[in-house]
């Protein structure tokens, strides 16, 4: 599911641009080979246009597509990738055997990374991963072998590990068969300064009969005095 555009903000833009070349419905429609009651619905936010749709409709309006269309994209609720249909990611080690198939492209931002992960005893030893968060790897099929910092940890299907990711480690088949990983990483991000409670500054308390009063207030008493000799 790709994100959607807020079709309510994409009207008011569409219709803010027409208004301002002082187009009429009719003269826009003749200049783009649309019916009136397509470009009304959607300025009044019932239509999903065409990108096609659009390009014509901006260069009638003399604008971008962008223009109209841009900070409006709403993030989907849901992303489904049906079995095999996720993106294949060859990494930096693919050619010694180890290729990911993410399953969440089309979710942007997303704080986790789910993927498939294809193992294979072909090639050289891959380099390393290491990441903030944290990582859930769980076997699918197949046997691993688990270099994690010092330790050595072998996991067969079935068998999960969670992870802190920041350790290097290194993923790779048991053996010289293939082996098939679901792993999930999790990424922090920082989306904001971290909100902190403004420190209380105490209030100052009135020196006590016998208490040496400060500079400034002895300053000011020094001037009383002067004033009334």
């Amino acid at each position: 599911m790709t994100n959607a555009v807020n079709l309510s903000d994409l009207g008011r833009r569409v219709r803010a641009a027409r208004l301002a070349r002082r187009l009429t419905l009719e003269e826009v429609v003749s200049r783009a080979s649309f019916t009136v009651s397509w470009l009304s619905k959607l300025e009044n936010g019932q239509l999903t246009p065409s990108l096609d749709g659009l390009v014509r409709l901006a260069e009638v309006l003399e604008c971008g597509v962008d223009t109209l269309v841009q900070g409006l994209s709403v993030p989907p609720q849901y992303v489904v990738v049906k079995q095999g249909e996720g993106r294949s990611e060859p990494s930096r080690d693919s050619r010694n055997g180890y290729v990911t198939e993410s399953l969440a492209d089309q979710w942007r931002d997303r704080a986790m990374n789910p993927a498939i992960v294809h193992l294979s005893g072909v090639g050289n030893r891959h380099l390393p991963d290491n990441h903030d968060g944290e990582r859930f790897l769980m076997v699918l099929e197949g046997e691993v072998k688990l270099e994690y910092g010092n330790e050595l940890i072998h996991l067969v299907e079935g068998d999960s590990v969670y992870i802190y990711a920041a350790i290097p480690h290194v993923l790779a088949p048991a053996g010289r068969g293939t082996a098939t990983v679901l792993s999930v990483s999790y990424d922090p991000r920082p989306t904001s300064a971290p909100r902190h409670a403004t420190p209380r500054v105490p209030a100052r308390i009135p020196p006590q009969d016998g208490t040496p009063a400060t500079p400034r207030k002895a300053k000011r008493a020094a001037s009383r005095r002067r004033d009334r000799s």
